[in-house]
């Protein structure tokens, strides 16, 4: 009889587990914004009780680009306790793993604080090193570029590096590392929904590149034919809600809303349906939904912090603020230079003009147009360095005159150029 029994409790047992690993599986009727509210407590529970210590970096970038008060004791104790582990250890985060200043660098630039001068230490000094960066593959790339395009920092000049980081170059490793289907993978040939959407990221504010825009547009597409009927995505096989998180962070990066664009919906549930099933009423989010490769239907941490920030992603994009990891919030933009002065314009040799022009006040650098005709149709341009107020433009045509003008640039961190206006147009007759 006891045994009869003990087996009746086993069999009951095994049918509940059963029923429980796919009772997850059901769509979520939890308002995202319910849902951001409920895991923002849920997370600013956990730090406190944990403390808020470097290592939690993705929580305090979470809390803090939520619309957090930065002036709270929480931040505050964060970036001692950063201040004193970069200390302590010298500057040297890590002697390989590269992101763990790019992570750094993020969640500091989200509370406010300067990476460049972390008790003493300038973790921006490490992002200059690619060869270092590279080490961890496509992923150190693409969050150094992020890292540094979050507050448009300028990349340090560091003595002793042997290959100097530049945005190019990131740009460049990143595009060459893309797959014939649109997709990127940390190695191998078959796309990574995580580093498809991480890549996304790090290129988004580079579209107006044509070459950018192309691959953009053919990893966007490769998301979308990843996308599962329910909305959901998998990774090595697995649905969870960290792949679904990327994607919605890319797509919000890119303007494009990964609640309602077609692209993103299948059979009437989107991106942001898929990550909702994720969630747990108690305010955190499940890695799966059903049991698999060791993990249980339930909250877990990492899936906690990247649903939290990834809805916070989403709502910056529907309440139309920069995106998740633009930080430039409340920064004045760049201004433009003044209105360009030709101080002279004369034709002393023969096929040769020298124009000269008043210094414009933080400019990067001049650009000289000049035409056989008023209207310059046909015009050539000659640029100058900021240090530079004159230019000697030559192979001219005897006899010829030239209309001429000349307008101040500035350069922003990331390389675009800010033109300021013409100055008068001037003409010589060339010798």
């Amino acid at each position: 009889m006891k045994r009869k029994l003990l087996s009746l409790f086993v069999a009951f047992c095994l049918v509940l587990s059963f029923m429980t690993s796919f009772a997850f599986a059901a769509d979520s009727d939890t308002p995202y914004n319910e849902a951001l509210e409920k895991t923002k407590t849920y997370i600013t529970k956990q730090v406190n009780e944990k403390g808020a210590v470097y290592g939690t970096e993705w929580m305090i970038l979470g809390l803090a680009r939520s619309g957090a008060n930065l002036n709270d004791q929480l931040f505050s104790d964060y970036y001692n306790d950063v201040v004193k582990t970069v200390k302590a250890c010298k500057g040297v985060l890590h002697a390989k793993k590269y992101t763990e200043y790019s992570r750094t660098i993020l969640a500091l630039s989200a509370i406010g604080k300067n990476p460049s001068n972390v008790g003493g230490y300038n973790l921006l000094e490490k992002l200059a090193d690619f060869n270092r960066i590279k080490w961890q593959g496509i992923n150190g790339t693409i969050w150094a570029l992020i890292a540094l395009d979050s507050k448009n920092y300028t990349i340090p000049k560091v003595k002793g590096v042997e290959v100097q980081t530049t945005r190019d170059k990131l740009i460049q490793e990143i595009l060459g590392q893309q797959l014939a289907g649109g997709g990127f993978a940390l190695s191998g040939a078959k796309a990574d929904v995580d580093i498809t959407a991480m890549a996304l990221q790090a290129l988004a504010p580079y579209t107006s590149r044509s070459e950018v825009k192309k691959a953009v547009d053919k990893a966007v597409q490769c998301l979308s034919d990843m996308q599962k009927d329910n909305g959901t995505y998998d990774s090595w096989g697995i649905e969870n809600a960290e792949s679904i998180v990327q994607t919605i962070i890319a797509m919000t990066a890119l303007g494009i809303d990964p609640g309602k664009d077609e692209r993103f919906v299948k059979n009437g549930k989107s991106a942001v349906d898929g990550l909702m099933t994720f969630y747990d009423a108690q305010g955190g989010f499940r890695h799966v939904n059903t049991a698999a490769d060791g993990y249980p239907p339930v909250i877990n941490g990492m899936a906690t912090e990247q649903g939290y920030y990834g809805l916070v992603a989403y709502d910056r994009f529907i309440n139309q603020k920069n995106s998740l990891f633009d930080m430039t919030d409340g920064e004045k933009p760049l201004a433009k230079p003044a209105k360009a002065a030709i101080s002279s314009l004369k034709s002393s040799k023969a096929k040769t003009f020298v124009v000269k022009w008043k210094k414009v006040t933080n400019a990067s650098g001049y650009q000289i147009v000049y035409s056989t005709n008023s209207k310059f149709t046909a015009s050539k341009t000659v640029s100058a360095s900021k240090s530079t107020l004159s230019k000697t433009v030559k192979s001219l045509k005897s006899g010829k005159t030239y209309y001429v003008k000349v307008r101040a640039y500035r350069t922003d961190a990331k390389g675009n150029k800010l033109y300021g206006s013409y100055s008068l147009i001037k003409k010589v007759k060339v010798k």
